[in-house]
């Protein structure tokens, strides 16, 4: 987990009380990384985006590790993403970081009935659009909902006097990365 380097303990402690909230029986939990390793805005410096995965790496991967070891990982869905990417290049010439991208960005999902160590969808060779296989986020939430054994048809919420799903009318399951 990394919990004894400065780098990586405040993000290896929340991965430590994740997984220990999962041996108790907490069914939902979120971990959102924003004060132990700086601001991931890269509107100003996109260098520092090293650094700051490297504060984050070994403590996700200790999590991984650990749901695998304690047999928990196949009953557990663990989704890593964001609201969305980074354009893959600099709009202004003395402008050291990257404006919002919501059309082309990655996502990872591991244990919970994913199949694992293979990449689904492909952006075109500059990262600017989906090339293959895009997965719109109304589709990733519809997958992790059907993961988690809900109907995402199914799952509405009243607001205004109507009836919405939160996968819209559009969201799909991405069953090319369902392992069953």
């Amino acid at each position: 987990y990394g919990l004894e380097r400065g780098a990586t303990s405040g993000f290896g402690w929340q991965c430590l009380v994740a997984r220990r909230l999962a041996e108790r029986g907490v069914r939902f939990q979120e971990l959102i990384d924003v004060g132990s390793s700086g601001n991931w805005d890269a509107h100003g410096n996109m260098g520092d985006h090293e650094r700051l995965a490297k504060a984050i790496d070994k403590p996700i991967a200790g999590l991984l590790t650990d749901l695998k070891q304690r047999g928990m990982l196949d009953r557990t869905l663990v989704v890593w993403t964001t609201e969305f990417g980074r354009t893959p290049f600099h709009q202004q010439a003395d402008h050291a970081g990257r404006e919002h991208h919501n059309l082309c960005f990655s996502s990872w999902m591991a244990g919970g009935g994913v199949k694992g160590g293979i990449v689904h969808g492909q952006s075109d060779e500059y990262g600017i659009l989906t090339s293959e296989d895009a997965v719109h986020t109304h589709d990733l939430h519809a997958t992790m909902l059907h993961l988690l054994g809900i109907d995402h048809e199914r799952l509405t919420f009243r607001h205004a006097g109507r009836d919405f799903r939160l996968t819209d009318v559009h969201g799909r399951v991405v069953r090319e990365i369902i392992s069953t």
